[in-house]
């Protein structure tokens, strides 16, 4: 990576880590400058506007995250693919570094504010569903229920990291985890599949 691409790069990183933790309208360009250790003048050098620093974050999220999840699913059945992020997310909050959902976190605040960056958050949010469907039909479950468990079981998921974000009580990312797994065995028992 060229210096240039390190540097906003970092930019991004930092951003990406007050919106999550701060939330995005408490997380002024002096701060992120403060963070990142840089000039305002490098600042406008990659974006204009906050809000497009927004728009590059939602990039770097699925990235991050979408990719993490990914690969927790590769060959994985739904029931070990939930206790591996729900052990690691588990480990973050232990370590004071999980925030909840930064799809969600970030995407509800802009959602009025920011109404032209908030499809990319709501496009995130889907992309993470689409993966629990896909999980669900690699454990077995046909595409014909595939959909409305998926649907039912990420509610649950984001439901429950915002109660965790709001609480800070970690028993709420052991609730996700019971909560998906016994949801989704409820379901096929109750659909015989």
């Amino acid at each position: 990576m060229k210096k240039g691409d390190q540097s906003k790069h970092h930019l991004i990183e930092c951003a990406a880590r007050l919106f999550w933790h701060d939330g995005y309208n408490a997380t002024g360009i002096n701060k992120i400058l403060q963070e990142s250790e840089m000039t305002k003048g490098s600042f406008y050098f990659y974006f204009k506007t906050k809000k497009e620093l927004a728009a590059a974050v939602i990039s770097y999220y699925q990235q991050v995250i979408f990719e993490w999840l990914q690969e927790l699913s590769q060959d994985t059945q739904w029931e070990e693919f939930v206790r591996q992020f729900s052990s690691r997310m588990l480990e973050d909050a232990a370590d004071g570094r999980h925030y909840g959902c930064p799809f969600a976190v970030v995407g509800m605040e802009i959602a009025f504010a920011e109404p032209d960056i908030s499809p990319y958050y709501a496009a995130a949010l889907e992309t993470v569903a689409a993966l629990f469907r896909r999980v669900l039909e690699q454990s077995g479950v046909p595409s014909s229920h595939s959909s409305t468990l998926a649907d039912r079981l990420f509610s649950i998921y984001e439901g429950e990291l915002l109660r965790y974000r709001i609480s800070k009580d970690p028993v709420y990312i052991k609730n996700l985890e019971t909560q998906l797994i016994g949801t989704y065995w409820e379901y096929r028992k109750i659909h015989s599949i």
